[in-house]
């Protein structure tokens, strides 16, 4: 049995599909970006959190302005939505504070890709 058809998950898409995304919202035509890649979760990510503050305790960005802060946050410095990865590399500590003006950058330019 077929799925029934709903609309294509990219804002203000007219398109109907039956499952992801329609032939004009493909990752090619999106510039590789899916919004679907895998996250780490559990066990797994509390370990590499605890991993990544241990290395490195203060906010990262912080840090580079001259501020002691302590990092709270695991941050994809190329975010997965991105195109970036779990690697070691693009991985950095942020606070709070930091990661939620990083996060608010990062949706600005996700709302203008799609539209």
């Amino acid at each position: 049995m077929l799925a029934p058809m709903r609309p294509c998950p990219v804002p203000h898409c007219p398109n109907l599909v039956r499952g992801g995304r329609c032939p004009q919202h493909t990752p090619e035509q999106t510039h590789g970006w899916t919004g679907d890649t895998e996250r780490i979760r559990g066990r797994r990510l509390q370990a590499l959190r605890h991993q990544l503050f241990m290395h490195e305790p203060l906010c990262r960005l912080c840090a580079a302005k001259g501020d002691t802060t302590i990092a709270t946050i695991r941050d994809h410095i190329r975010s997965l939505a991105e195109g970036g990865t779990d690697e070691p590399e693009n991985i950095q500590g942020l606070c709070r504070a930091c990661s939620d003006q990083k996060t608010h950058l990062e949706s600005a330019r996700g709302v203008r890709r799609r539209t």
